[in-house]
């Protein structure tokens, strides 16, 4: 399929910007996604930071606020009354005062212990299980301050552990906590614009995200340990996609599975890239249709014009130059436009003039070979009575003279033969009497013909004729003299000692025959205008004849013109193929006609 201009052209500027717009969606989505990222990963660890240090500042308050409490005289006396917790009266006075200092601290985890490390009051709104509390009972029994995470029935508490001293001796410990949960989860969640979760083993112990498939992504995430690297913030796909940073909860100890795990979603963070790049490819598909539009518009503009220009030419060929050329305008293609118009209609008066003169040309030729006809005819009368005695007896000398009349008056019949043959068939004028001829015997009496015009060459010519070959529909004396003048070239163009074939065949549809020479060849360019009459192998070097056949004597260039004429006016093709210094072949295909008498041939 040939790929037209217009579609070049149209191709070309829809691709441009579509390219240039798919370009620019993909190079600002992948630019604005990363950047996004990376504002995402910054956030979640400034957010991460913000959180640890805000736990080391609630265990610093912890702490003061229980040194506070530890030093009231009010206290410290409830927890020095005799018998600690096993005295059910000390316990209720230490369970007054606990539950004041609580009205005050508001503390989620408020106990008070022995120096056993027994509880003697808890009154906030959790208490420890001995084996909850077992990592701060060191602390408590040698009267150390501690601070860190307790975990306690799926609940993460900050707690600070302070001993009470009375007069210097140990008399017993006071515990404070707040919980890491989800009240927490949702004042950073306010601070932050993040998503908080705390995990402890697996198991959400607070959340600002509510209950669903985001929340178990995250979970799976942290059990495939995906997410435990603090460094290394990870996406995490459930009804949306997230970016998901997990640490240790401060104050827990290594490996123990307690995290907080701080979120954004990269789904809502890039919201407005999705906005951008539906409003981008609109925009794209805008300027594409545009584009197309526009190219259309152009490649119309470029090509219709062009498009009559080539129509112009090929009826150029074909004769005809009045087919429309509308190209106009101040521009390359309207200038062009009017110079084609130009150039044909000089064209069109050269043409004419030219054929003008081939047909005066072809008229002065016709009449001069009819009107040399007649003195011919009575140089050849005289001729033939001198040469008779019929006008009286002849001297040697004068038979002599008769003789070179005669043979001059040969050349100047075939001269006249050949301009009539020529005129007949440029006027399309050549008439066939067609009648059935054996093949083979026109063949044969062509080579005849064509070796009487050659004496003295040496020459070694061979007739290949297939037997059976049969008759033909043809006019026999015109075929002859056709197949006569390509042997005759043949001689013309081979030196002595070379060879001449002949051949005939029957094949499919019709004859072939065929004249082949091992002469001198034809170049390549000659090939393409050999069989038109203007054209004429000349050689400088050798001399004109139109009477002989000596090697490379040029005649009048007529003879393979006629061929061609006659060859055509049967229906047939006549071809040609050379090299240089190789040789020829002159190839004639004739199609198998049915006998058509005409009615001179019948009137005969």
């Amino acid at each position: 399929m040939r790929f037209t201009l217009r579609w070049r052209l149209l191709l070309l500027t829809v691709l441009t910007p579509a390219v240039l717009a798919l370009g620019t969606f993909a190079y600002l989505s992948r630019t604005v996604r990363e950047q996004v990222r990376h504002d995402i990963d910054d956030s979640l660890l400034r957010a991460a930071l913000m959180f640890e240090k805000r736990i080391s500042q609630g265990s610093d308050a912890l702490a003061v606020t229980g040194r506070v409490i530890a030093r009231d005289p009010r206290f410290f006396a409830a927890v020095a009354l005799p018998g600690g917790s096993a005295d059910a009266g000390s316990r209720a006075t230490m369970g007054g005062v606990a539950e004041d200092f609580q009205a005050l601290t508001h503390a989620d985890v408020f106990e008070v212990w022995d120096r056993r490390g027994r509880v003697m009051a808890s009154v906030g709104a959790a208490s420890t299980t001995p084996g909850g509390r077992a990592w701060l009972a060191d602390s408590a029994a040698h009267g150390r301050e501690a601070t860190g995470l307790l975990v306690e029935q799926g609940a993460h508490y900050q707690v600070a552990l302070t001993p009470v001293r009375v007069d210097g001796m140990l008399a017993g410990a006071l515990l404070l906590g707040v919980q890491i949960g989800p009240a927490l989860a949702g004042e950073l969640h306010a601070l932050t614009r993040s998503e908080v979760t705390f995990v402890s083993n697996g198991t959400c112990t607070g959340s600002s995200l509510p209950d669903g498939p985001d929340r178990r992504a995250l979970l799976q995430a942290l059990a495939a340990g995906s997410g435990r690297r603090s460094s290394a913030p990870i996406e995490v796909h459930g009804s949306a996609a997230w970016v998901m940073l997990a640490r240790a909860l401060p104050g827990s100890a290594p490996g123990a599975g307690q995290w907080f795990v701080i979120e954004r979603s990269l789904s809502a963070e890039t919201a407005f890239l999705r906005h951008a790049q539906k409003a981008l490819l609109g925009f794209a598909l805008v300027a594409v249709l545009a584009a197309a539009l526009l190219g259309a518009f152009t490649a119309e503009r470029i090509t219709h014009p062009l498009l009559q220009l080539v129509r112009g030419a090929e009826a150029m060929e074909r004769g005809d130059y009045d087919v429309p050329i509308e190209a106009a305008g101040n521009d390359e293609i309207g200038y062009l436009g009017t110079r084609f118009r130009d150039m044909r209609s000089r064209e069109r008066d050269y043409v004419a003039s030219l054929e003008e003169v081939a047909r005066l040309k072809s008229e002065f030729i016709s009449v001069a070979s009819h009107e040399l006809r007649t003195p011919i005819t009575v140089i050849k009368g005289y001729h033939d009575l001198f040469y008779q005695g019929a006008l009286g007896p002849i001297t040697p000398h004068q038979e002599q003279a008769l003789s070179a009349i005669d043979s001059s008056l040969e050349g100047l019949i075939r001269l006249t033969e050949d301009a009539t043959r020529i005129a007949q068939i440029e006027g399309e004028r050549l008439i066939l009497y067609r009648d059935e001829h054996d093949l083979a015997a026109v063949v044969q009496e062509a080579v005849a013909l064509a070796t009487h015009d050659a004496p003295g060459r040496k020459l070694l010519i061979e007739q290949h004729i297939e037997d059976g070959i049969g008759t033909a529909n043809v006019d026999g004396q015109r075929l002859m003299h056709a197949v006569a003048n390509l042997v005759r070239n043949a001689i013309r163009f081979t030196p002595d000692g070379g060879s001449i074939k002949v051949r005939a065949r029957t094949e499919r549809g019709g004859f072939v025959i065929e004249v082949e020479d091992d002469g001198i060849g034809i170049e390549p360019e000659q090939q393409r205008q050999l069989f038109s009459r203007a054209f004429v192998m000349r050689d400088i070097m050798h001399h004109h004849s139109s009477k002989t056949l000596e090697f490379r004597s040029t005649g009048l260039g007529l003879g393979l013109a006629i061929a061609r004429g006659i060859v055509e006016a049967h229906d047939g093709t006549i071809s040609v193929e050379s090299e240089p210094a190789k040789g020829s072949v002159f190839t004639i295909r004739l199609p198998r006609l049915t006998l058509v008498r005409t009615p001179e041939r019948a009137a005969a």
